[in-house]
């Protein structure tokens, strides 16, 4: 397939076991299924080679067509489902914050059911994850991350800034970032946890990190395959022991879904922020800021103190390599390692980041969060709430999902 798969060259630091093995077979389920029902397989194809080229990787592009010979939109490529999924696929990949239900009712017209609407919406965020893979392991080896010359053409999109964070949601506006629990809901129908098939049973089953419960689960269900090898690759990410300290995962996946304008996926994980870095003043601002959370107050291009510089450095990668096509470049690599990442902790920031293209897409395309609408608080307030990690919730509130 492609270098990031394995070892890359010039560190010689591999991903964490058991990556490589279900990004491949993600890979395989979505783009080449036995079965692709009413998404069909050169649609898939096309879609996935299109969010690669808008992220700048052109040669994983190359190797989704290669997957599936052939298969490619061919005659279907001028009509109505092709344009709704390439409409869908630009909105996805450009500007996740702006993919509306109105995107998901386009698909619905051209006759796409719900199992293939989640697959479509699979492949955009699996894709997201795999171009900022190898962008970023492209960058610690020493090589261009991305390319940009030849990029497609699409409708510009007005810049992302993310959501506010000061005012409770008015009619038709963004929810502000939060640290309060939130609630999603899908706007497709989800499966039914009464009525499971025999796969969709042995998803859950097989991942204590999954629950019926969930609303968010029981959507992603419509594909149990690609759950499957998804949250293999989401616990190696995120769980997996030693390299980079658990809080740092979680600030860079914080900042991440800052950038995309996810606001349940940064309320899931600035508590857990909060909670691994006993800071949590520092991720309200976080919040409010992004990297700039960690400058002097009041002079956000000065320099950070030396306590600062390593989580400063982390979240000034995490926001560039977000970015459509990734920007991280060889200043953010020379900052991190400046802070003292290993290459080590390197890889693993690289996968913390790109999976959360991935995480935060599913659930801006997929549904909604529900807020409750109070204004974020000081961040020198102290909060005495229970928290949630992201595998699960505290008691008694109802288990949403993983971010």
């Amino acid at each position: 397939m492609t270098q990031h798969i394995g070892q890359h060259a010039g560190t010689g630091t591999a991903p964490r076991a058991g990556i490589g093995e279900h990004t491949a077979a993600t890979r395989r389920v979505l783009l080449a299924p036995s079965l692709p029902g009413t998404l069909a397989t050169g649609l898939r194809i096309a879609a996935a080679a299109r969010a690669a080229e808008l992220a700048g990787q052109p040669a994983l592009a190359a190797a989704y067509r290669d997957l599936a010979p052939g298969h490619t939109a061919g005659e279907e490529r001028n009509d109505a489902r092709t344009a709704a999924v390439l409409a869908f696929t630009d909105r996805v990949t450009l500007a996740p914050d702006r993919a509306g239900a109105d995107l998901l009712a386009s698909l619905g017209a051209q006759g796409l059911d719900a199992p293939a609407v989640v697959a479509l919406a699979q492949i955009c965020a699996f894709v997201a994850y795999e171009a900022r893979v190898a962008a970023g392991l492209a960058l610690l080896a020493g090589g261009p991350a991305v390319r940009t010359d030849g990029l497609p053409v699409t409708e510009p999109e007005a810049p992302v800034t993310g959501a506010p964070v000061t005012e409770a949601p008015g009619a038709g506006d963004a929810a502000p970032f939060t640290l309060d629990q939130l609630t999603w809901q899908p706007r497709i129908p989800a499966v039914d946890a009464d009525a499971l098939t025999a796969a969709q049973r042995a998803v859950i089953d097989a991942h204590a990190t999954l629950s019926t419960a969930s609303p968010y689960y029981r959507t992603l269900l419509h594909d149990p395959a690609a759950l499957d090898h998804r949250t293999h690759v989401y616990n190696a990410v995120m769980y997996g022991r030693g390299g980079l300290p658990r809080a740092e995962r979680e600030l860079a996946t914080l900042v991440v879904s800052r950038v995309n304008g996810c606001v349940y996926c940064a309320s899931v994980h600035g508590r857990k922020y909060a909670q691994l870095s006993r800071d949590e003043a520092r991720a309200l601002r976080v919040l409010r800021d992004g990297a700039d959370a960690f400058t002097a107050p009041g002079t956000p291009e000065a320099a950070e103190t030396e306590t600062d510089a390593r989580g400063s450095a982390v979240a000034r990668f995490a926001e560039a390599q977000t970015r459509t096509p990734p920007e991280a470049g060889a200043r953010h690599l020379a900052a991190l390692r400046a802070a003292g990442l290993d290459d080590a902790e390197l890889t693993d920031l690289v996968h913390a980041v790109a999976l959360f293209g991935w995480a935060n897409r599913l659930m801006l395309v997929l549904g909604d969060a529900h807020h409750p609408g109070s204004p974020l608080p000081d961040a020198g307030s102290p909060r005495t709430d229970a928290r949630e990690s992201c595998s699960g919730t505290s008691a008694p509130a109802p288990r949403t999902g993983d971010a």
